[in-house]
């Protein structure tokens, strides 16, 4: 199965470079966007895995900012443009491990019924975002400029002025329904050109969001929540196949998993898991590689060797 990993990474070059090592089954390439703020020399080695690691164009991807929109964007037009026809194309965090082998991970998506895996609900949703947030509506009926104290206090501002003067108001384009979801997805080729056709059709839906708190949750998911395209509809399964840790459900990030949680993993049938700090626990890796990964797989020592 052909396979195209976009990975969004900002930090620990070791460990980006050892989740690549991990999935690279000389069937999968690697479009890996590396934030503006990073130093760039610092995962050069990456290009030792070989000609299936293309670097993608570089953009300042600040957590809950229009920029986290941008890299995977541009990650999904260039495999577009590339021209070669990808079975699944998976965004993953520079902080996702695998947690089902290579062989695993081709033998789901051969046998599932589906063939895009995107998790998405609307809002309001009272149960993840109870009281004043509104059940999540704040999240496409709030102005958010940015997280430095002059764009808070503009956001703030322009929130407050919007409460009295109706035209200063959000308003989604194209009368859209609110969606929301994890960022993550697997999509098939029919996904991708349906999700870079949208935004190309409609640069309001882009426009829109340039001032949408952690716009990266609703992006995707607004655009498959309001279709009507009946092949992809059927295609898709309300998961992103990710195994996570919320220390609450309306927290803003997972929990880090460390070594505590390896029984978990080994019962979870997702395909991944995030997310992961070597700097905090690196044993989890080589207890996943040794209980997981290389338990049954074929590619035990090549992987060994990466």
């Amino acid at each position: 199965m052909n396979k195209a990993y976009l990975i969004m990474a900002h930090k620990d070059p070791k460990q980006v470079f050892r989740l690549v090592s991990r999935l690279n089954d000389g069937y999968s390439e690697f479009f890996i966007h590396i934030d503006k703020k990073a130093v760039i020399a610092q995962f050069q080695n990456l290009k030792q895995i070989g000609d299936k690691v293309h670097f993608t164009e570089r953009f300042d991807a600040t957590w809950g900012g229009y920029g986290l929109i941008k890299p995977y964007l541009s990650a999904l037009k260039t495999v577009r443009a590339s021209g070669k026809k990808f079975d699944r194309i998976m965004l993953l965090s520079g902080q996702d491990y695998p947690i089902k082998s290579n062989e695993a991970i081709d033998r789901f998506f051969k046998n599932s019924p589906y063939s895009n895996f995107i998790n998405y609900f609307p809002i309001p949703n009272l149960t993840k975002w109870p009281g004043t947030d509104r059940g999540g509506l704040y999240r496409v009926d709030k102005y958010y400029f940015g997280a430095r104290w002059y764009e808070l206090f503009c956001s703030k501002s322009m929130n407050l002025l919007a409460t009295y003067l109706p035209f200063l108001r959000r308003k989604i384009p194209n009368g859209m329904k609110p969606y929301i979801g994890q960022t993550w997805w697997n999509l098939d080729q029919y996904g991708m050109n349906y999700i870079l056709d949208y935004v190309d059709q409609h640069p309001e839906y882009m426009d829109f969001h340039k001032n949408t708190f952690v716009a990266d949750e609703l992006f995707v998911q607004m655009i498959i929540g309001n279709s009507k395209d009946e092949k992809l509809l059927k295609s898709i399964e309300n998961t992103e196949k990710r195994f996570t840790i919320w220390p609450k459900p309306d927290s803003a990030h997972p929990k880090l998993l460390s070594k505590a949680d390896i029984e978990a993993i080994m019962a979870s049938d997702d395909l991944f898991a995030r997310k992961f700090d070597e700097n905090v626990d690196s044993e989890i890796f080589d207890l996943i590689d040794e209980k997981i990964l290389f338990r049954n797989s074929s590619n035990q020592t090549s992987q060994l060797a990466s």
